[in-house]
C-alpha cells in the first residue's frame, strides 16, 4: 500500500490561558485521501496533575472537556474534507483544549499510524469509553433526525425454504416494506468485503422474490460502515448489491434516505398489512 498525506495536530490542555502553559493530552489525525478524522485522548489526567494540580472539580471538568471533544472530533467527520477546513476547525478552538498547527505525516495505515502518534507525542493509557453499538448509533441517528416514528425495530421475517424467521433490526413502509440491515465491511481485505457483499445479495435477492406474509413486498438495504468513506471496497460492495437489486446506504451519508423515509414512510402502527 503507497502512503498518503496525512497532517496531525496535538491536543493540549492549557487551565490558564493567560499564562499559556500547556500539556498534551491527545492527538488528532486528517487523512484527506482515506475520509479519516480522529482523535485519540489521554485515559487519566495524571499527567495534568502532575504539572497543575489538577484535582476535584477540575479533574471532572477535564473528563467532560475530553469527552465532549472526542464527540465533536466524530461529528465533524464528514465535514472536514480538506487541509483548510481542518485549519477552520482548529482556529475555533478558545477554551482549555487547544490544538497545535497541523504537520505533515506519512500515512499507510489510518489506525496504526494515529496509535503512533498518541504513543510518541503523548503517551500513557488512551481513553477507550465504550463506543456505541452500531444499531444503536443508527436508532440515535434516526431519533435526532426525527424519524423513529415511522421506523419499525427488529422486524422477524420468515425465510423462505427454511423453517425459521430472520430478524432484521430496522424498516419502514412506503408502499413496499424497506428492510435496513446494518453491516461492518470494516476488513482491509477487499476480498472479504466481496464475500460479505456477495452474503446479503443473496439474502437480498431471496427476501425481495417473496413477499412477506405480514409486511407485502419487501426491499432489502444495506446500511455499511466501512473505515472511512474512501474505502477502496465500496464500489466493489455496491456493484455486488446491485447485481440482486439491494441498495447500499454508506454510514457517514445517510441523508438521502433519511429524507426518503421523511416524505414517503408512514406512520410505525399502519406499516403492516391486515
Amino acid at each position: 500500500m503507497n502512503p498518503t498525506k496525512g497532517y496531525y495536530s496535538i491536543v493540549q490542555f492549557c487551565p490558564d490561558l493567560a499564562r499559556r502553559e500547556t500539556v498534551n493530552i491527545g492527538v488528532v489525525l486528517f487523512v484527506p485521501e482515506k475520509g479519516f478524522f480522529e482523535s485519540r485522548m489521554v485515559a487519566d489526567n495524571e499527567r495534568v496533575r502532575h504539572f497543575f494540580g489538577t484535582a476535584g472539580d477540575d479533574a471532572k471538568r477535564l473528563h467532560e472537556f475530553k469527552r465532549s471533544f472526542a464527540a465533536r472530533i466524530e461529528a465533524e467527520g464528514t465535514r472536514i474534507t480538506s487541509l483548510e477546513s481542518l485549519q477552520k476547525f482548529i482556529d475555533t478552538r478558545g477554551n482549555q483544549l487547544q490544538l497545535t498547527e497541523p504537520s505533515f505525516v506519512k500515512v499507510r495505515d489510518c489506525r496504526e499510524t494515529i496509535d503512533r502518534l498518541f504513543e510518541q507525542l503523548v503517551g500513557g493509557k488512551q481513553r477507550t469509553g465504550k463506543r456505541q453499538s452500531f444499531k444503536d448509533s443508527l436508532q440515535s441517528h434516526f431519533d435526532s433526525a426525527g424519524i423513529s416514528d415511522r421506523i419499525c425495530k427488529d422486524i422477524s421475517i420468515d425465510v423462505p425454504f427454511l423453517n425459521q424467521a430472520t430478524k432484521i433490526p430496522f424498516g419502514f413502509q412506503n408502499g413496499v416494506f424497506h428492510l435496513l440491515q446494518p453491516v461492518r465491511f470494516e476488513s482491509a481485505k477487499d476480498e472479504s468485503n466481496f464475500g460479505l457483499a456477495c452474503k446479503y445479495s443473496t439474502e437480498g435477492r431471496i427476501f425481495q422474490e417473496h413477499p412477506d406474509a405480514d409486511y407485502g413486498p419487501l426491499q432489502f438495504n444495506v446500511i455499511g460502515r466501512f473505515p472511512s468513506k474512501s474505502d477502496d471496497s465500496i464500489p466493489i460492495v455496491r456493484q455486488v448489491l446491485a447485481a440482486s437489486n439491494v441498495r447500499l446506504h454508506l454510514e457517514h451519508d445517510l441523508s438521502e434516505l433519511v429524507d426518503e423515509i421523511r416524505r414517503t414512510g408512514k406512520p410505525r402502527e399502519s406499516r403492516k398489512i391486515v
